[in-house]
Parts: C-alpha cells; sequence; structure tokens
C-alpha cells in the first residue's frame, strides 16, 4: 500500500530537491539522471530546506566545479497527492 507523504520540492539548477515530512523529523533528497544524494534528517521545515538548499550549492560549485551561477534561495512548491510515496506492506 502507498501513503503519500508531505513536504516540498525545489529545483536548483539540474538537481531536483526534497524535503519530506516523517514523523517528528524531515527527510533531505537530491537527485538528477545518474545522481541521488541523501542528506542529514533535520527536526523542522526550515531546518530541512535550508540543509536541503546547502547541499544542492556544495554539489553543484563545489563538487561538480559547474559553472553556473550560484542561487541564493530556490522556489519551494508542496508535494502533489502522488508526486512523494512511501511503501508500506
Amino acid at each position: 500500500m502507498f501513503r503519500t507523504m508531505t513536504g516540498f520540492k525545489a529545483q536548483y539548477h539540474y538537481l531536483t530537491i526534497l524535503a519530506a515530512a516523517e514523523f517528528d523529523a524531515w527527510k533531505v533528497m537530491l537527485y538528477a539522471p545518474g545522481v541521488s544524494i541523501h542528506g542529514a534528517r533535520q527536526f523542522g521545515e526550515a531546518k530541512a530546506k535550508e540543509h536541503a538548499l546547502s547541499l544542492a550549492q556544495k554539489f553543484v560549485h563545489d563538487q561538480k566545479k559547474d559553472d553556473l551561477p550560484l542561487l541564493p534561495e530556490v522556489t519551494w512548491t508542496p508535494f502533489d497527492h502522488d508526486s512523494w510515496l512511501l511503501w508500506h506492506s
């Protein structure tokens, strides 16, 4: 059975950023074709979004050294009904 999760998503250049609420913590994930990054759990929506953006900036600019502008902020949108699902058996 699938369960819809609540949270937010944003785009940082070619990375999709997710901050998903799960019980008392937030999961932070980033992905793109060939890339999957799982951030540290955060204990608050604002902290999760901040952590996710920081990871995206570090990956794109420090790790990949891509010549793209540093984006100081992104536009967060709430998950749609089926955009982020959790499987429970």
